[in-house]
């Protein structure tokens, strides 16, 4: 039986309350919006990805989640294939103006 290096573990580590507030971002560098909450569930956590008013749900997988960066406070996460066609794709449009509390779309 193969021991874990409980240092190497706990360097690792995280709680859901340090995370909460942390901005997602996915693999591509597209910012997907704000973790605001966590759904505790059987299988997996869900977490709550907050943008525009709009909410995605992200399962907290090892296979999704890729990094929890602490000091910048920033997740990364890698998201199934079909995810961004179900969810309207990425969050970090440059063209997205806002003028006076409303947002400005180019076509």
């Amino acid at each position: 039986m193969k021991r874990l290096d409980k240092s190497a573990a706990l360097a690792n580590a995280w709680r859901i309350a340090d995370i909460l507030g942390f901005e997602v971002f996915s693999s591509d560098g597209d910012r997907l919006g704000v973790l605001r909450e966590v759904i505790n569930t059987a299988g997996n956590d869900i977490w709550i990805v907050q943008y525009d008013g709009k909410e995605i749900l992200i399962p907290a997988l090892k296979s999704v989640v890729r990094q929890v960066d602490m000091a910048a406070k920033k997740i990364v996460v890698s998201l199934p294939d079909g995810f961004e066609e179900l969810f309207g794709g990425s969050k970090n449009k440059a063209e997205d103006v806002e003028y006076d509390g409303y947002l400005i779309y180019e076509d």
